[in-house]
Formats: structure tokens, sequence, C-alpha cells
């Protein structure tokens, strides 16, 4: 017989194990590659969503996400604005992490494959800065406008909208330095460049409500273009470099494809209320609408609903599970 001791002790170690293990378990999935992962505002969870049979497993979180950006297939940097922590969430291992430490007030991050670093900046302190994912620390800090809340990256130079002052700031990130800065329209909210142009949206001056989206030269920060989209246009993307622009406006509940030569709208349509999220596989648009509780997938080029799926308390950030693409 064994000795009773030894598997007490055995027992009490793993016990104690777990306790301690900071680790938090993503939701059990069958099949992790038809799995989109949906984060909430309306309450600190996570849910897996299986697009393959419409089933929903949730977990509860002690915080909720402001930003999560793909690392590598599988493996996603996640950032929450009231901890001073970052978050590795891995989909193959099922688990979310705590990665480092990090200043309260992170709204974006942003991945450089290239230079495997992360940027992050803060609204709270109005910072970029840049990471060294490898030895987990901080190489630069950039002070920029305030409350900056978005950014985009073109070989080496980075592109910071400042909400809070109206600002994108144009950074070398071959010397981590401000190149130079220009204003943009009132209240702005989305950043993108297209490879000409850069492009911000928003909510409009007090009293107003801006319909438009903006297209600045990133270099003079002249304003070449101004494109009725829809209400308040909080998200603007390409699924590829050469792709149609969406725009995603939370105002009117729209999205609209631009196209991509003459910039003119090929195509607009509602979708749920309140949409706030948009990403891409290539292939199809998922968006989710954070008070109307549902996650929807389209058709990128001809923005046809191919499912929607009622996902309660407020849906927000997605990201795709498996290895992705």
């Amino acid at each position: 017989m064994k000795n009773p001791f030894i598997i007490i002790a055995a027992l009490l170690t793993v016990a104690l194990s777990a306790c301690t293990s900071s680790d938090i378990a993503l939701p059990k999935t069958e099949n992790s590659e038809s799995v989109i992962y949906v984060s909430h505002l309306k309450e600190n969870a996570l849910t897996a969503l299986d697009l393959s049979t419409g089933d929903q497993e949730k977990v509860s979180l002690p915080f909720r996400f402001s930003s999560i950006v793909e690392i590598e297939p599988g493996k996603f940097m996640a950032s929450v604005k009231d901890e001073e922590s970052l978050y590795e969430i891995n989909t193959m291992e099922g688990k979310v992490t705590e990665f480092m430490e990090s200043e309260e007030g992170v709204l974006e991050l942003l991945y450089d494959s290239e230079n495997k670093s992360l940027y992050t900046v803060n609204g709270k302190s109005s910072k970029l800065q840049v990471i060294d994912l490898e030895k987990k620390e901080v190489l630069q800090e950039i002070t920029v406008g305030e409350y900056p809340s978005k950014m985009a990256k073109d070989g080496d130079r980075i592109f910071v909208l400042a909400a809070g002052s109206g600002e994108v700031y144009v950074i070398d990130s071959s010397k981590y330095e401000i190149s130079h800065s220009f204003s943009v329209n009132a209240r702005p909210e989305g950043l993108h460049f297209d490879g000409e142009y850069i492009w911000t949206g928003g909510h409009g001056a007090a009293g107003e409500m801006n319909e438009k989206v903006f297209a600045y030269d990133p270099q003079t920060g002249e304003e070449m273009l101004a494109k009725e989209t829809g209400l308040m246009p909080i998200q603007i993307s390409q699924v590829a470099d050469a792709s149609s622009i969406y725009v995603l406006s939370h105002g009117d509940h729209s999205l609209t494809k631009l196209n991509r030569d003459t910039y003119e709208v090929e195509r607009k349509i509602y979708v749920g209320d309140n949409p706030s999220y948009m990403i891409s596989n290539g292939t199809y648009l998922y968006i989710s609408s954070l008070d109307g509780d549902e996650v929807s997938i389209l058709e990128k080029d001809s923005l046809d609903v191919v499912d929607e799926y009622d996902v309660p308390s407020g849906p927000f950030l997605l990201f795709k599970g498996g290895d992705g693409e």
C-alpha cells in the first residue's frame, strides 16, 4: 500500500498550485478553428462563439479589455485601461495570463512583427511606449498630445491619434522621435492609413453631428478629402492593402464601403444598434453591436449578411480562435 502521507502531500501540492495560479481559463470549445472570441463592455466576461453551431460559452473576468492585438496565430496581447498590467491570451492553450506590468491607462495596442515590438498609447499619461516583448522591457517613451487613443503604422512611420487635442502625431520609429504633427477634425475617432492618406472620423464639434471621414496628407497635414459615410464614424479599415475602405459608424448603426481608387461610396448597409468593432479574416467581416447585443458576419465584397448571432451584455472586441488568419 502506498504511503497515505505521500498521497495527501501530492494532493495538497496540486490544490495549492491550482489556487495560486493567476491564469484565467478561456471558455472550452469543441472546434477552435470555428470560434470567435467576444469581450464585453456591459459585463466583465469573455464569450467563445462557435460560428459553426451558434453555441456560446462564457467565462467571467476580473476586468474588461481595452485593446487586443494578434502577435502570432493563436496568441494575442491585451490591455486593460484600469489595470497596471498587460495580458497574454493564448487560444491554443486556452488561457489568459498576466504578461508584464504597465502603466494604468493603456487604450490601444499595435504590434510591429518585423521588430517584434509592441506599441501602446496611454490616455492617462499621454505617452506612446515601445515594448520589447522578448525582454518584457519598455524601450522608449514618447509624449504626444492629449488622450492618444489610436495608432497606425507605415514602414518607419507610426501615426498616433491624440483624440483629446485633435491631432495626429507622426513618429519616426527608426529614431523614436516625433517627426511632426497636424490638426484634424473635431473630436476625432478612428485612424487608418491607406497607403496614401491618413483617415480619421469621429463625433464632430460640440453641438454638431459629424457624418464624414476625412483624408489628410500625412506629410503636410492638409485635408485632401471629406467623404460622407455615416453618423459618427468610429472605425476605418481595410482587409488588405488594396482593398475597399470600410467605415463603421455607430451614430446611425451603419457600415459604408468606399472604393479604394475613387473613394466614392459603393454601398452602405445598416447593422445592429451601436456597432462598435470590426475585424476580418480576408473573406468575411465580423461586427459587434454593443447595444444590439449581436455579432454579425458579412461577405466583404457584397456586404450581404451571412449570419447573425445574439450575444448578450454588450459585445465589443473580437478576435479569432484557432491558428487564425
